[in-house]
């Protein structure tokens, strides 16, 4: 009994968490309730306490939020969209007042302090002429000689149209559009804040269902973000695009945090970036078409890039089309696990990768991904240990290999327990279906080929095994699986066969990858989260998986991401009631009905079911 009454006090408490509501016809000075909101999303924050709501109405705010009080794992802050209602952040002003510069069809706004990195004419935007700032000007640091971007031009007289140029000394932003026509007569976004949220000094928060737009990180730093998240935040179907350089960074030294179900489109350079970041999770999110700005891409550039001891889980998203490396493990070297598993990976194009590139890293797994039409390779391995690359798709690579383990010698590093099994690897158009370097016994070691099926339709395979970069890559093609099995000890379950696929890479009743793949410890499922019963079949889908679509983008125009299913199973978001009697808040009906269950569930797992009761 004492038991029940100790629960019923926590779950009243939770339903009495307060709703905070902004809006922009509000005002600072009212108290937040729904009839009398505050207008700035600060200070929505600033009135909010764990376990409460901020709730953003319908509106743009051209502001950079920092947030830095926290939740609890029971009850997190949440910042969150009101249902129904699409809120957008923008770290962009609205630019007028422009005036003829005296050069035809180029016009200036005078007085402009801030480096701005994107200018946008009703939306689309326009190529930077010159060095993006000061930053970027040299090679990436003094032991590192890459060019991290190569400037379109270098000043005023290379403005063309569909072109801006920011004169740091003038103090002058000059544009000229596309169509050579006059600014002030269209909507001009020019972006000027370092950052759109920052949650760096914050854990256990939530933001949900927001859009973001527009950052100018670039003018104040090399690298970053528009999000920085902090201990086990969480981004939970929002939509990250048109920012200058990252959308999101999984917090520096930070763990736990959480990206679900996000849009992160036609960002500058990448979508998702790691730095230090431990333990973090991408869950079910798109992430296309970044690196707009053109970086380089053997500097750092692409879908996600993870560096520095980062390690995490990446499943069930889409990386398509950027142009950089879909996923990037850069010196993830700690040791501790990092997963990519059940992703569609495709049409990404790279200097040395393009699909997924393992650099440098230790203990990272490579599980039922399609892995599609991506330039240069498909999967790589370099200088890396502890490697699985296991029960994969890989097709329509273009330009060099398909799966590619090397990358040596390097520096401090080693090629070492190295695990390519059960991989379907057909339909590439690229140099090599596989390229191995040899073992040597020091610092390359522990190499396993087998259970792979590799199909050309021309019939001949490439399969290259050779000595690395200290042997001047002296090696062989076998043009068939029977003398690459000759040549290479261990790989006597590889096959050379049709695979017979029907639409979307799945599996033909009669093909030969059926139950001819090895078993994979800890893969208990396939690309589409089906079980594996039994023997594997070779590739990233058991046979009777629905078809896979292996190509398509963002919506550049998109503002939601409502058309993304949650990753977790949980379908719309839990939102305020507009009276009684309706919405998600528990009624006391409801409340004594989970107080029930409370004496067979856990009471984290009721208290999630809980949704707070709005205030009006």
């Amino acid at each position: 009994m004492r038991t029940t009454i100790w629960m019923l006090a926590l779950l009243a408490s939770a339903t009495h968490a307060a709703d905070i509501y902004v809006d922009r016809a509000g005002s600072d000075a009212n108290p937040g309730s729904i009839g009398s909101p505050v207008q700035s999303i600060t200070r929505g924050v600033a009135l909010a306490s764990a376990g409460d709501t901020v709730w953003l109405r319908a509106g743009t705010w051209r502001e950079s939020v920092t947030v830095s009080k926290s939740g609890t794992a029971a009850a997190p802050l949440t910042i969150a969209a009101y249902p129904g209602e699409t809120p957008m952040v923008k770290g962009s002003q609205i630019v007028g007042g422009w005036v003829t510069s005296g050069i035809p069809n180029v016009w200036v706004k005078t007085a402009w302090t801030i480096a701005s990195q994107q200018v946008f004419i009703d939306s689309a935007p326009l190529q930077q002429i010159g060095v993006p700032s000061s930053f970027y000007a040299g090679t990436a640091s003094p032991t590192d000689p890459t060019v991290m971007i190569a400037p379109v031009g270098a000043g005023l007289a290379d403005v063309v149209a569909g072109s801006f140029f920011f004169d740091a000394n003038a103090q002058k932003l000059y544009v000229r559009l596309a169509d050579n026509g006059d600014p002030n007569t269209h909507l001009v976004e020019a972006s000027t804040a370092r950052r759109l949220m920052m949650l760096d000094g914050a854990s256990w928060v939530v933001v949900r269902g927001i859009a973001f737009r527009h950052s100018c990180t670039s003018a104040f730093q090399a690298g970053g973000a528009a999000i920085e998240l902090g201990n086990y935040c969480e981004l939970d179907r929002c939509d990250i695009q048109w920012c200058d350089f990252a959308g999101v960074a999984m917090g520096y030294q930070r763990s736990g945090a959480q990206v679900i179900g996000c849009t992160i489109s036609n960002n500058g350079d990448s979508g998702i970036g790691a730095s230090s970041s431990y333990g973090f999770t991408v869950r079910g999110c798109t992430i296309t078409g970044n690196n707009y700005r053109g970086f380089n891409t053997a500097w750092h550039a692409g879908g996600i890039k993870c560096v520095t001891k980062s390690y995490g889980t990446i499943e069930n998203c889409t990386i398509n089309g950027n142009k950089g490396q879909g996923v990037w493990f850069d010196y993830c070297d700690g040791g501790n696990p990092s997963l990519l598993r059940r992703c569609l990976i495709s049409g990404n194009a790279a200097a040395s990768g393009g699909g997924i590139m393992v650099e440098a890293s230790k203990n990272v797994t490579i599980a039922n991904n399609v892995i599609a039409d991506n330039d240069r390779r498909g999967v790589y391995v370099a200088a890396s240990d502890d490697v699985m690359v296991v029960l994969n798709t890989v097709t329509g690579t273009r330009t060099q290999n398909a799966i590619d383990v090397s990358g040596m010698p390097r520096a401090g590093k080693t090629l070492t327990n190295v695990t390519i099994c059960s991989n379907l690897v057909s339909g590439n158009a690229c140099q090599h279906d596989l390229m191995m370097v040899k073992e040597n016994g020091t610092d390359i070691v522990g190499l396993h080929c087998d259970y792979n099926l590799f199909y050309r339709s021309t019939g001949s395979v490439a399969l290259w095994w050779g000595l690395d970069g200290r042997g001047g890559w002296a090696g062989t093609t076998y043009p068939t699986v029977v003398a690459w099995k000759a040549a290479f000890a261990g790989s006597t379950h590889c096959l050379q066969a049709d695979p017979l696929l029907v639409s979307g890479q799945a599996l033909a009743a009669n093909s030969p990858a059926i139950d001819a793949g090895c078993d994979a410890p800890g893969v208990t499922d396939d690309f589409g989260g089906n079980p594996r019963a039994g023997s594997n079949d070779i590739g990233a889908l058991e046979y009777g998986t629905a078809p896979v679509r292996t190509s398509g983008s963002s919506d550049s125009s998109s503002s939601s991401s409502s058309s993304i299913p949650s990753a977790s199973g949980f379908s719309g978001s839990a939102g305020p009631s507009s009276g009684a009697g309706s919405g998600s808040g528990c009624g006391i009906g409801s409340g004594l009905a989970i107080v029930g269950l409370a004496l067979a569930f856990s009471l984290k797992n009721v208290l999630s079911w809980i949704a707070p009761r709005p205030k009006s």
